[in-house]
């Protein structure tokens, strides 16, 4: 494990505890309660040793509905912050816009959520950060030599190092500028890009006019609209695709191993995408990811252990009969075995300790290890695609009832 109990703080601890009475651990603290199967989760971690370099690669992470698919993402993003890349958990939802078949909205949720370091903050800024701040003088020579390509040795006049023209302008004012204002419109518009298609003079204005005191790129301002600089959705989304080849190209340039994606609820793109061409291009997107040519970097998406199956009959059923379906078998995939009675009762430990770290008590004796192991039979028989987290609320609760008791009895 990557943390240890004996390590938390108090605060630390019962900041966890009121998490888990929910029936889910903190983010930062998933690792700490992921019992059993280390041998998987090493074959897991083992994904993440070596930085990819120009072809990425891709996992499917399987598990049932409740069974562990988020959980076990959430593993995955503590594994690559700790490891030392930059990550981006995002929810793959159609319903609320985050749609697969379209890769600038994908894009946008991805640079809503990236993370560096174990941090509160999350946003595409915190990556810009990483790059500005990095001390180029602990960095090796390869590295230093790719960053002054990407700012023409600190000119920042013109560059096509970076795939993205949008990425470099919106680097280039980011570091160019400290004022919030002027990073809380390049968030926003990397984060929200369809309701910026109609302000490209704004953001001409912004981040490149307003700044040219700063540097001084050759460009005139018709050849930013002619060459769709400030555009995601045209040209087959192939600038959103460049850009998260850059964030990685970034967050490489910035000491760190690179950018990690992870998708959750992928199996939205059987569930909510309702025509047939919207799943094709989806299901297109990802065998991209898998073939990864476009995107460098590792990618992770969660579903359950019949989604090829799944895929397959939908498309058929929708009369696509051209599609090679040979591809999703080939697809790599990692499984997570169930976790047993007895692999939860080792996690009913691990609550109980955290919970007298937590409030300062002797829950130990309070709750004994013969009637931790009789709470955990009883909640354990109760069967539910939700008995992990079930039962995790099941312990904590009976370790309140016994804490308030007690209380009561000083």
């Amino acid at each position: 494990m990557a943390k240890h109990i004996r390590e938390l703080s108090v605060g630390t601890a019962e900041g966890v505890v009121e998490q888990l009475r929910y029936g889910v651990p903190p983010p930062d603290y998933v690792r700490l309660f992921t019992v059993g199967r280390e041998s998987q989760l090493h074959d897991l971690e083992s994904s993440l040793a070596t930085p990819t370099n120009d072809h990425g690669s891709a996992l499917l992470v399987r598990a049932n509905y409740g069974g562990g698919k988020s959980h076990l993402l959430k593993v995955v993003r503590e594994m690559a912050l700790d490891a030392g890349y930059a990550v981006s958990l995002v929810v793959v939802n159609s319903q609320e816009g985050v749609r697969f078949n379209r890769l600038d909205t994908i894009l946008g949720s991805i640079c809503r959520e990236i993370e560096v370091g174990h941090s509160c903050k999350k946003g595409i800024g915190r990556l810009f950060d990483a790059f500005a701040l990095a001390s180029a003088a602990k960095l090796g020579k390869e590295i230093r030599e790719v960053r002054e390509r990407i700012s023409s040795k600190g000119r920042w006049d013109h560059s096509e190092h970076l795939k993205s023209p949008a990425v470099y302008v919106a680097l280039r004012a980011w570091i160019a500028s400290q004022e919030p204002d002027l990073h809380e419109l390049i968030e926003d518009w990397l984060s929200n890009l369809v309701n910026f298609r109609g302000q490209r003079k704004l953001l001409y204005n912004r981040l490149v006019c307003d700044l040219r005191g700063k540097f001084r790129d050759p460009r005139q301002e018709w050849q930013f609209y002619a060459d769709e600089v400030f555009l995601f959705h045209t040209g087959g989304h192939r600038q959103a695709w460049d850009a998260l080849a850059d964030f990685d190209l970034i967050a490489k340039s910035s000491g760190l191993k690179g950018l990690v994606l992870l998708f959750d609820e992928f199996e939205d793109v059987i569930q909510n995408l309702n025509r047939r061409d919207l799943q094709q291009a989806a299901l297109i997107n990802l065998f991209r990811f898998f073939a990864g040519d476009r995107f460098p970097g590792m990618s992770y998406f969660a579903v359950t252990p019949d989604f090829a199956a799944k895929c397959k009959r939908e498309l058929l059923s929708r009369g696509i009969y051209e599609f090679d379906y040979t591809r999703f078998d080939a697809l790599p995939s990692f499984e997570l075995e169930p976790v047993s009675e007895k692999e939860f009762l080792e996690l009913a430990n691990r609550i109980r300790s955290v919970h007298g770290l937590a409030h300062g008590w002797d829950s130990t004796n309070a709750l004994s290890t013969t009637q931790l192991t009789q709470l955990v039979r009883a909640l354990w028989s109760i069967a539910s695609p939700e008995r992990v987290r079930r039962a995790i609320q099941g312990v904590v609760q009976a370790l309140d009832e016994r804490f308030e008791q007690a209380t009561l009895s000083i």
